[in-house]
C-alpha cells in the first residue's frame, strides 16, 4: 500500500536526520573538549606570562626567563591543540546518512506525486459523477427505448 511506503519513507527520513544530528553533536563535543583544553593551557600560559612580568620587575634576569619560556611553551601547545580541534571533520558516516536522507526525500516525493495523481482521478469522479455514471445508465435506457419502439411497430 502506498501509505505504508510513505510511512516507511518518513521513518527512514526521521532516522537519517537523527543520525546526522548525532554525528554533528559528537563532532561538536570533540571540538569543544579540545578547545577547552586549549583554553586551559592558554590561561596557564597567560598566568605564567603574568608571573614572568612580575618577576621581571622584581628581579633582574633570574627565574624570569624560565617563566617566559614556560608561558610561551604553553601558548604554543594551546595553539597546536586549537589547530587540531579545527581539523576534526565528520567521518564517512555523515556522507552515508546524507545519502539515505536524500533517497528518503526522493522516495517520499515520488509517493506524494503518485498520491496526487490518484486524488485528481478521484476528485474528477466526485466533481462529475454523471460523467462516470452516464455510460452505465445510458445502455439500459437506450435498450428500453429500442424495445419500446420495436413493440410500437408491431401494433
Amino acid at each position: 500500500m502506498k501509505l505504508d511506503n510513505s510511512l516507511r519513507n518518513l521513518r527512514v527520513l526521521w532516522r537519517a536526520d537523527s543520525i546526522i544530528a548525532d554525528i554533528h553533536l559528537r563532532t561538536l563535543l570533540a571540538r569543544s573538549g579540545i578547545y577547552a583544553f586549549a583554553a586551559l593551557i592558554a590561561s596557564g600560559g597567560v598566568l605564567m606570562l603574568g608571573v614572568a612580568a612580575y618577576l621581571a620587575l622584581s628581579e633582574l634576569w633570574g627565574p624570569i626567563w624560565a617563566a617566559v619560556a614556560v608561558g610561551g611553551g604553553n601558548i604554543v601547545v594551546a595553539g597546536i591543540a586549537a589547530v587540531i580541534a579545527s581539523a576534526i571533520k565528520p567521518g564517512r558516516d555523515l556522507e552515508f546518512a546524507n545519502e539515505i536522507h536524500k533517497s528518503a526525500i526522493e522516495a517520499l516525493a515520488a509517493d506524494l506525486r503518485e498520491a496526487e495523481g490518484e486524488v485528481k482521478v478521484i476528485a474528477n469522479a466526485v466533481r462529475h459523477p454523471f460523467d462516470s455514471a452516464l455510460p452505465a445508465l445510458l445502455v439500459p435506457v437506450v435498450g428500453s427505448l429500442l424495445k419500446g419502439l420495436r413493440s410500437d411497430r408491431g401494433k
